[in-house]
């Protein structure tokens, strides 16, 4: 059996935003979460792949209550919101099976499934995806990485030469590790990569992919999740990436951030050497800004909290009405037009932050200052 590559995404999940995110009430809510998943499931065309919509028969996904699925299938797929958190959106989850199955029958692949739902009405974009690469009868085990690994024989590094110094945590049967993972699986983190036995799994589960499984010699995974920022640029990347190069940009992203280093050749393993032949293109690099060289999402919070804005436009209200504080924001929007003239250290603030800050969307910032706003709440309260 002759060694062999193959790239692909394992399991997915998109977030529907409101573009106008200022509702009435829950009701409102409600009603528009139920809109968007309307027009989702026809933009999706989710009824004639996987069946009529009904209501979901497992476990939603963590912390959403109303979830629907489509059909009956052997796999998990859901559509849900919750009710009282328009902040969380609308949440599609795709498994690994479903997604496989969805891609299949509909013919498609996640850059036009990505293009497909985009909306006028809501924002669709990946908070997460799972890029994987199987060596099909390579001469490795997972066991034999892991402990090279371990022993520092081994070293991750990215792409550019710096060594990745994630926790490595091994799951290990009859003395040998059978997966195992670098970076952290909790909520919040961006990314980690699990490398497993995939012809194992897929035999003792009887798995959909059994039969592939059974006709090869060896197979191990290397799943890299990306989450958060991470997918979010990565729905901009894939969207504006040729059909034909979404394999190499699946090899691209992997080797960005893991690359296998034999410390006593001082080169890379031949797996990950063959891994970078297949990038064959060039693709954006992620972005994980740093918030010791980004002090304007702190300057808003500043304004929310300690600058005394809010506490003025409190009283314009208590005192002269409701509308007051609207004036008061416009009036000191005209000064600063008029008036304002940047000092020094403005100016030297935007030399050394503009290039970055621009290629990034203002409204992540605004969501970050929403969601600091609501922590802040919560502190409060405690």
């Amino acid at each position: 059996m002759n060694p062999e590559i193959l790239l692909g995404i394992d399991e997915l999940t998109v977030v529907l935003s409101n573009i106008i995110p200022l509702l009435q009430g829950l009701a409102e809510w409600e009603e528009k979460a139920e809109s968007m998943i309307k027009e989702f499931s026809r933009l999706a065309n989710l009824e004639s792949i996987f069946g009529k919509q009904k209501e979901l028969e497992g476990s939603p996904p963590q912390g959403y209550a109303t979830a629907y699925q489509y059909g009956d299938n052997p796999f998990y797929f859901a559509v849900a919101y919750h009710p009282s958190c328009p902040k969380m959106g609308v949440i599609v989850k795709f498994s690994a099976y479903s997604w496989a199955v969805y891609c299949q029958r509909g013919r498609t692949n996640i850059k036009r499934f990505l293009l497909s739902i985009q909306s006028k009405s809501c924002h669709a974009r990946l908070s997460r995806i799972d890029f994987t690469v199987d060596y099909q009868n390579w001469d490795m085990s997972v066991d034999d990485i892991y402990h090279k690994l371990d022993h520092k024989c081994l070293e991750i590094q990215n792409h550019k030469g710096k060594a990745n110094h994630s926790e490595i945590c091994a799951y290990e049967r009859n003395g040998k590790a059978s997966t195992f993972y670098v970076g952290s699986k909790k909520t919040g983190t961006r990314l980690f990569l699990r490398v497993y036995d995939k012809k194992a799994e897929q035999i003792e589960q009887r798995g959909f992919r059994y039969k592939e499984a059974l006709n090869t010699k060896s197979w191990v995974r290397f799943e890299a999740v990306f989450k958060g920022k991470y997918a979010h640029q990565l729905t901009d990347i894939i969207m504006e990436t040729g059909e034909e190069k979404l394999g190499n940009l699946i090899a691209d992203k992997v080797t960005e951030k893991y690359r296998f280093y034999d410390l006593g050749s001082k080169e890379y393993t031949d797996f990950t050497t063959a891994l970078i032949e297949k990038m064959k293109g060039i693709f954006p690099r992620l972005r994980l800004e740093s918030t010791r060289d980004n002090d304007f999402t702190h300057s808003l919070i500043h304004l929310v909290r300690g600058s005394g804005l809010f506490p003025a436009l409190y009283k314009c209200d208590e005192i002269w009405g409701d509308e007051s504080s609207t004036d008061l924001l416009k009036c000191l929007h005209d000064i600063y037009k008029d008036d304002y003239a940047p000092n020094d250290d403005v100016r030297l603030w935007l030399k050394k932050h503009k290039g970055t800050l621009e290629k990034q969307s203002l409204k992540d910032d605004l969501e970050l200052l929403r969601l600091s706003k609501t922590r802040k709440g919560k502190e409060e309260s405690a």
